[in-house]
């Protein structure tokens, strides 16, 4: 009689299992933010959860009494005063924004390194810049689960990955995806375009795993840009042979490399290309000093990748 007990609990379990898992999907599932993933990858990924911390995917946005958030110098600003400002775009790297209470952006942006302000466009933040700096990102009520780019913008929501009975099967890897959708994650938020009703500048249903495709009308560009990387990535013959935004950049922010490349420029680029290149000095021989590869084939940033004049 309690082996049969024992065998019916069992049957009993794998149902409901079984009943859960038909359920179970990122796209049913609730934001719960960063600091809820940390409770349990502090421990189990403790060098990915320290260095995303530190990244500008956690900095995306800032309120503005963060400590440390605001960089720029107010003293010199004649557009608007400090205490307009309630948010923070970026982690003031290379230039940083300002949005109001109501999330326009305020129209100075602060040029870090050349320590000046710029003039921004007021355009509505809500519409063509909060998406991709808030995780969890609702544009009907202009909320999120989190300021900045948290795990979940690029894993999917966890709140069924937290309480399921099989974690892998209700959280996104991207590293598990084909490479034209693991591409698309970085690629909601890393291009140009609108979405399908043409009001929002990021892809307002998307997230990780679907296509990007069916969220977002790509606008191709072909001038250089600003935030147009995978724009421009799925134009060219990289993403034709399968390659795609991870295979060089890591985007938890593991390195000290600019941009979060995984190694110097040279050196990733030599990964691939060492058949055909031995060493700048021999390929390019009349380069400037401290060129890389990118100085010839990724002009201004540019993620085509085309040969130099092409």
């Amino acid at each position: 009689m309690r082996r049969r007990i024992i065998s019916l609990s069992v049957v009993a379990l794998a149902i409901m299992t079984t009943a859960w898992l038909a359920h179970a999907d990122v796209r049913s599932a609730q934001y719960k933010g960063a600091a809820t993933c940390a409770m349990c990858h502090k421990a189990m990924s403790k060098a990915i959860v320290e260095a995303y911390q530190k990244s500008a995917h956690a900095k995306a946005l800032q309120t503005a009494d963060a400590e440390g958030a605001i960089v720029g110098d107010f003293s010199s600003n004649t557009a608007f005063t400090k205490d307009k400002v309630a948010y923070v775009l970026g982690s003031g790297r290379s230039e940083q924004a300002y949005l109001d209470a109501g999330y326009k952006v305020l129209p100075a942006t602060w040029d870090v390194k050349a320590k000046t302000w710029k003039p921004a466009q007021s355009v509505d933040g809500a519409t063509q810049c909060i998406g991709c700096h808030v995780t969890g990102y609702a544009a009907a009520t202009k909320t999120g689960a989190q300021n900045g780019v948290g795990c979940e913008a690029c894993h999917g929501p966890g709140s069924e990955h937290i309480t399921g009975p099989d974690r892998k099967a209700t959280i996104i890897n991207p590293k598990n995806l084909d490479p034209a959708k693991q591409a698309m994650v970085c690629g909601q938020c890393h291009s140009v375009g609108k979405d399908p009703s043409g009001a929002y500048a990021h892809p307002v249903t998307f997230r990780p795993g679907d296509d990007l495709t069916k969220a977002f009308v790509d606008a191709k560009p072909t001038a250089g840009g600003r935030n147009q990387q995978y724009s421009e990535f799925i134009q060219s013959k990289h993403a034709q042979l399968g390659l795609t935004c991870i295979s060089c950049h890591d985007p938890h922010g593991m390195t000290t490399e600019r941009s979060q490349l995984k190694k110097p420029v040279v050196e990733q680029c030599l990964g691939c290309h060492a058949g055909k290149v031995k060493d700048m000095a021999t390929h390019a021989p009349n380069a400037a000093a401290g060129a890389t590869c990118a100085t010839c084939h990724m002009p201004g940033g540019k993620h085509n990748f085309a040969k130099p004049g092409a």
